[in-house]
């Protein structure tokens, strides 16, 4: 990494997910000190949890940055749009409750829920998007896809049951796609 360029573009892509980061944690503080009224539904938790997870998991990525030898500006733009998204689904998704505590959580959630799932499916998107560039389409890259997919189902169901069902296949995809990321690391060190 004798690129100055490099580090400019891990410091902006650590930058954005920090804050990311840090607007989940200091939410799921909230949430456990029971600060947060009302406290969202177990959905919205469980979105919670998988957006932390998520974003760690790509801090953790940043090291591939550091390995561009050459940053073209428009690959810039293109790489840091993918932790700006995440950002966005995450004040999304966390927003508390500005309505009246007898509207239900449910529909505070659903309020939400579409405009957080064409995030991710758009930040699913990204990730093809980065495995085209880097010619690395794997097993995981057919996972994300099938997640894409289900991002944009649920962004247009209304149907709670399909949004616990979505969640559940979500969880399962996703902490798959983390198993053969390190069995694939493991086995190619």
């Amino acid at each position: 990494m004798d690129n100055p360029s490099t580090l400019l573009v891990a410091i902006m892509f650590v930058t954005i997910l920090g804050i990311a980061i840090g607007n989940a944690l200091m939410t799921c503080a909230e949430i456990a000190g029971g600060l947060r009224r009302p406290a969202p539904e177990r959905i919205q938790l469980s979105w919670i949890l998988l957006m932390l997870l998520a974003l760690l998991s790509l801090f953790w990525e940043t090291k591939a940055l550091l390995e561009v030898e050459q940053w073209l500006f428009v690959e810039f733009l293109y790489v840091i749009s993918g932790p700006m998204i995440l950002l966005f689904a995450t004040s999304v998704i966390i927003a508390p409750s500005q309505t009246d505590i007898s509207v239900g959580s449910h529909d505070h959630y659903l309020e939400l829920s579409a405009r957080f799932f064409l995030m991710l499916a758009l930040h699913e998107l990204w990730i093809l998007g980065i495995d085209y560039w880097y010619a690395s389409f794997t097993i995981i890259s057919l996972i994300n896809g099938a997640m894409m997919l289900l991002f944009i189902v649920l962004a247009f169901s209304g149907n709670l049951r399909v949004h616990v069902t979505g969640a559940w296949l979500i969880w399962i995809g996703y902490i798959a796609s983390l198993v053969l990321q390190t069995v694939g690391a493991t086995a190619t060190q």
